[in-house]
């Protein structure tokens, strides 16, 4: 899974670089890697990719937490990377390369700091945080079930039959607006993240299997969609839908060779730190990795560029993984907890104490006596 994890990220990475419509090379990137492109042009699958590992990993870490602890473990595992990840792109962005800024101003960062701008239609102060507020709305989705005690195994089944079944009811209904706060056009990814996870945990049934393939069918349909549309307007290429719809049900395949074939059982110490690096990889490799290629395309060897400035990114992946989120992420995430169980006894507290009686007014208990 870890390996799978840092590959889906190094494809997002190439696919950045070497496929999305910018001109930081000097010209469109795929006209500047005509050949390399024809590949990399699919990379945007591995986001797909991303949200199938997290429907998969995020069930299996919810067993044996309460919402609180589900809580805690969320923020001190995203936030310190990201808090980093947003201040550096404010940084770049705002003083260092302004012309790259793209409209964003200084009153977008302490929005950005939430990771939840999106909601608000704030501009991302980095690109690739769109996806996290897809991840966002599931495990709010996650926790609510979570609080509600409804995450046994039938509860996550009907889960992964009704979320994808309604975000396609709402697209085909032109809800767009509402799908996007039910994150519909992913809920696919995520369920058959999930189905697989409960296939791997307790064994193959008809149904299980049934609901996977519908939850893929689903994914792929969205996929098509959005993988057209984002080769067109991204990237001004013409990439037909079923593409995308193939690479999609791949992708489906790939997680099911990882979990449920005997290459499960393959764990090294690589496999652990290169899955490390993946998010820190994904948050700063985009915005910073543009700058760089900007500044130095026009002195050095274009694969000596974009091979040099893989590993640098990986590098620096390691070190925010080594000295930020290690250090940082478990003290955060106890002190959440902390601060959440604290906050659940007062209201607790609160909510619990009698009424508080008012005495009559005492020319009202006169009156009463002298009657």
């Amino acid at each position: 899974m870890d390996a799978l994890r840092i590959t889906a990220a190094l494809i997002v990475v190439f696919y950045h670089y070497t496929a999305w419509g910018h001109d930081h090379w000097g010209t469109k990137a795929p006209e500047f890697w005509p050949v390399l492109s024809e590949f990399t042009r699919y990379g945007q699958l591995g986001v797909q990719l991303f949200f199938l590992i997290s429907g998969f990993v995020i069930l299996m870490s919810l067993q044996g937490k309460n919402v609180i602890g589900f809580i805690g473990s969320r923020v001190g595992r995203l936030y310190p990377a990201y808090w980093l990840a947003v201040i550096a792109a404010a940084v770049l962005s705002l003083k260092i390369w302004p012309a790259g800024n793209d409209g964003r101003t200084a009153s977008d960062i302490l929005p950005n700091l939430t990771m939840m701008q999106s909601a608000f239609n704030i501009q991302d102060l980095d690109g690739v945080y769109w996806t996290l507020w897809v991840e966002l709305r599931f495990y709010i989705l996650l926790g609510l079930l979570l609080a509600l005690g409804l995450v046994k195994n039938k509860h996550i089944m009907w889960l992964c039959a009704l979320w994808p079944a309604i975000g396609l009811y709402l697209h085909f209904t032109q809800l767009d607006k509402v799908q996007d706060w039910f994150a519909g056009q992913y809920a696919a990814l995520f369920a058959a993240g999930m189905m697989m996870y409960l296939i791997y945990q307790n064994g193959h049934t008809l149904l299980r299997w049934l609901l996977l393939i519908l939850d893929t069918a689903i994914a792929a349909f969205f996929t098509g969609i959005k993988g057209r549309f984002d080769a067109g307007y991204l990237s001004g290429l013409d990439v037909p839908a079923w593409h995308f719809q193939v690479l999609a049900v791949v992708c489906v395949a790939i997680l099911a060779v990882c979990t449920l074939t005997p290459l499960k059982h393959i764990q090294t110490r690589w496999m652990a730190v290169a899955g490390s690096l993946t998010f820190p990889l994904y948050l700063f490799h985009q915005l910073w990795g543009w700058w760089i290629i900007e500044e130095l395309h026009g002195v050095m060897n274009k694969y000596v560029l974009l091979f040099g400035l893989v590993v640098f990114m990986l590098g620096w992946a390691y070190l925010v993984a080594r000295f930020v989120e290690r250090p940082v992420g478990l003290p955060l995430r106890n002190a959440t907890i902390t601060t959440l169980n604290v906050t659940s006894e007062w209201v607790k507290k609160a909510m619990s104490r009698p009424p508080l009686s008012i005495p009559e007014p005492k020319y009202q208990q006169s009156w009463h006596q002298t009657r």
